[in-house]
């Protein structure tokens, strides 16, 4: 199980979620009677991580709070999500993993224009992911051919390509990921991935990288 200080790789969940888990049986304090309420956990551990939950998110002095929020709008991040991922890794986010699909698509890989505009807007170092498994094999011809075409909607970014192997799980693919992004000179925790699905937030965890935020957050600009 991940835990992690800064809930770095939150994500918004059913508010019924937690009572359907407390119902199971793996939960030796379901049963009969149950009000759905949290679970009480009186240990000192517990006590202990509450604790420092709460030392780890007092407000620092006015002057980081604004730095780090000037450095979080830059990249299209709300506070929360930024200082989270400060927290955990101790490295200030600087760019971005957005998989290419998400802002073209189809035969002719037609541009979506709401992604367009917001994506050209992006004030770090973006970082496109080309999944084979998506587009099928490119060879020089093609990337050269798929990067003028980002060049032509105004969006500056470097390409990665991550090569379709059948029977690859995410650990193996975020292997694969991690050597990519050493040939581009820029540190994992400083990257974060933007995307709307869980084998998204699968191959963020598996690269471990800075954070995960769902793509519908980020446009919203929370």
């Amino acid at each position: 199980m991940l835990v992690v200080m800064g809930d770095r790789y939150f994500h918004p969940r059913h508010p019924n979620l937690e009572l359907l888990l407390r119902r199971s049986p793996d939960f030796a304090y379901a049963g009969i009677g149950h009000n759905g309420g949290p679970p009480l956990d009186m240990s000192f551990r517990g006590w202990a991580w509450r604790r420092a939950l709460g030392k780890v998110w007092e407000t620092p002095p006015r002057e980081i709070a604004l730095r780090r929020l000037a450095r979080a709008e830059k990249l299209g991040l709300g506070y929360r999500d930024y200082t989270a991922a400060l927290l955990d890794t101790g490295c200030h986010l600087s760019a971005a993993i957005l998989p290419l699909h998400y802002l073209l698509a189809g035969a002719g890989l037609q541009a979506n224009p709401h992604v367009a505009a917001h994506v050209a807007r992006f004030g770090g170092r973006l970082l496109l992911l080309v999944d084979e498994a998506a587009f099928g094999p490119l060879d020089r011809a093609a990337r050269k051919a798929l990067a003028s075409r980002i060049a032509a909607l105004g969006i500056v970014a470097d390409l990665l390509v991550l090569p379709f192997r059948l029977d690859e799980g995410d650990r193996q693919r975020g292997r694969r990921l991690r050597r990519l992004l050493a040939t581009k000179g820029v540190q994992r925790h400083e990257i974060f991935m933007l995307g709307s699905t869980a084998a998204d937030l699968a191959l963020a965890r598996e690269t471990n990288l800075g954070t995960f935020v769902p793509l519908a957050r980020w446009f919203a600009g929370a």
